[in-house]
């Protein structure tokens, strides 16, 4: 069976993810149907952090359609996932101890940045092409933005960076759509 092949469209590129079901099946599958669903389109690239990941979405993109939670597959939540983090490897955001968020991913960019993440969070992918956007993307200005209900500053690009879409290609696979752990709208 082929691996999914998903393409994250940019202005600046396209960046290119083996996305790996047998490591992180409900990520995978997640990560999938929020792309089918078009959770992906139009949306503002928020986090640059150099060295350490590059993440579309720091705050479910301010629409409550892409706010729910999943069983975290990853060590510190009991699940044994083989994937390795190191720099171009793709995982889900989450809290680092239960959960992943269902539709907030990031891509890793350094080793270096395993040491903080291995074993908290869901890798399920990695980047095979357009590595040169994913280094552009690393390397543009940001600014420290504070979000309004959340205790965290982040680093914003300086300029608007987008993601246009991301289209996945699942060869004829049929992936179910995600075990959502909860659905955090209204709170």
């Amino acid at each position: 069976m082929k691996n999914p092949i998903a393409k994250m469209y940019t202005h600046g590129g396209v960046i290119t993810i083996e996305l790996y079901p047998d490591a992180a099946p409900n990520t995978v599958n997640s990560f999938i149907w929020s792309a089918q669903q078009g959770f992906y389109r139009r949306r503002l690239i928020k986090r640059v952090v150099k060295d350490f990941v590059l993440q579309p979405s720091y705050s479910h993109f301010e629409d409550e359609n892409c706010d729910f939670m999943l069983e975290g597959e990853f060590a510190a939540n009991g699940y044994e996932n083989p994937v390795q983090f190191e720099k171009y490897v793709v995982a889900m955001a989450g809290d680092g101890e239960k959960e992943s968020h269902g539709c907030e991913f990031f891509i890793t960019l350094s080793d270096k940045a395993a040491e903080k993440l291995q074993g908290k969070f869901a890798p399920f992918g990695r980047v095979v092409d357009g590595f040169d956007e994913v280094d552009r993307l690393a390397d543009v200005e940001v600014a420290d933005i504070k979000i309004n209900g959340v205790n965290a500053v982040i680093k914003q690009p300086v300029k608007d960076e987008y993601m246009s879409d991301i289209k996945v290609e699942t060869f004829g696979i049929s992936y179910p759509e995600p075990n959502v752990k909860y659905w955090i709208k209204g709170e």
